[in-house]
């Protein structure tokens, strides 16, 4: 096909993403009346309608799906391509984006970010911090971003995935006011702001706790580290968050840690990456930065 316009293809597969045309000219520096066209000119070269236009916005047609199926992957490997030769020979124009939830972000990736930032002053990087481990996953599969930081991973992961373990850190229980529990037993007695029942923290937690015969369960829940810790703070029960988070809590005497005759668990700080999708800034802020 020498007449055609990867241009096209590209436009077609953000509008599939964005599902609609406001979204995708954001995205794309474009008017939403040249997407229009372009997306026109396209139906009208394959002889297909690629879109239904649906009230709520844009949803591909049958044969719009296996068009994007089919190109979206090729597009973002054009993409990719591009960029790591760009960066390669000028690395002033080299960018990172990285997916990683806010708590993680607070108390260990900004510290990497600090250094990088000191040796690449005009390196660009992009957080995206988002509670929703499985749409970092997804994003990171879309290319959307470069790799992923974060403390739980599903288990239900591609196999192109590679995981690799950063850090160890604890978890523990947080109160406003000092508390000593000699006895598990009284536990139970305690009001508790966990994260969702079905995270992999709050499992291994209850997990522990069986093992002692010591049944809590959440008053409040929240998947939101800071929001866990704030909900403390207030005096609405005892929280279960990483340590490090809190630190800086701890050590002002603001929060206080309490101590209990067990050993918790503890949570892997994970790195998530796709290995021919790495570029060479992503190498180096790997192997460099975060100090695996």
């Amino acid at each position: 096909m020498s007449d055609t316009n990867l241009n096209l293809y590209k436009i077609f597969c953000v509008v599939a993403e964005s599902k609609n045309y406001k979204e995708a000219s954001e995205k794309l520096y474009l008017t939403e009346s040249t997407i229009s066209s372009h997306i026109t000119n396209l139906e009208k070269k394959l002889d297909i309608i690629l879109f239904y236009r649906e009230r709520d916005g844009l949803v591909l047609t049958e044969a719009g799906k296996e068009l994007y199926d089919s190109m979206h992957n090729k597009i973002k490997d054009l993409e990719f391509a591009e960029n790591a030769i760009i960066q390669n020979y000028d690395i002033s124009k080299a960018k990172i984006t990285i997916g990683c939830p806010s708590h993680i972000s607070i108390f260990y990736l900004s510290k990497c970010i600090t250094k990088v930032r000191n040796d690449y002053p005009d390196l660009k990087i992009d957080i995206v911090s988002v509670a929703d481990y499985n749409g970092l996953l997804q994003l990171l599969q879309r290319h959307i971003i470069d790799f992923v930081i974060i403390d739980t991973v599903p288990d239900n992961i591609n196999n192109e995935l590679i995981i690799k373990t950063l850090k160890k850190i604890n978890n523990i229980f947080i109160s406003n006011e000092l508390i000593e529990i000699k006895d598990l037993k009284e536990m139970e007695q305690y009001k508790y702001i966990l994260n969702y029942k079905e995270s992999t923290s709050t499992k291994r937690l209850f997990e522990v706790l069986r093992e002692n015969n010591v049944e809590i369960k959440a008053d409040i829940q929240c998947d939101n580290t800071e929001m866990r810790i704030e909900e403390v703070r207030q005096g609405q029960g005892i929280g279960y968050v990483m340590k490090e988070a809190v630190e800086e809590a701890l050590n002002k005497r603001e929060l206080y840690e309490i101590k209990l005759p067990i050993k918790l668990p503890e949570v892997n700080i994970n790195l998530i990456y796709i290995e021919k999708y790495l570029t060479k800034i992503d190498k180096i802020f790997i192997k460099k930065y975060l100090e695996i």
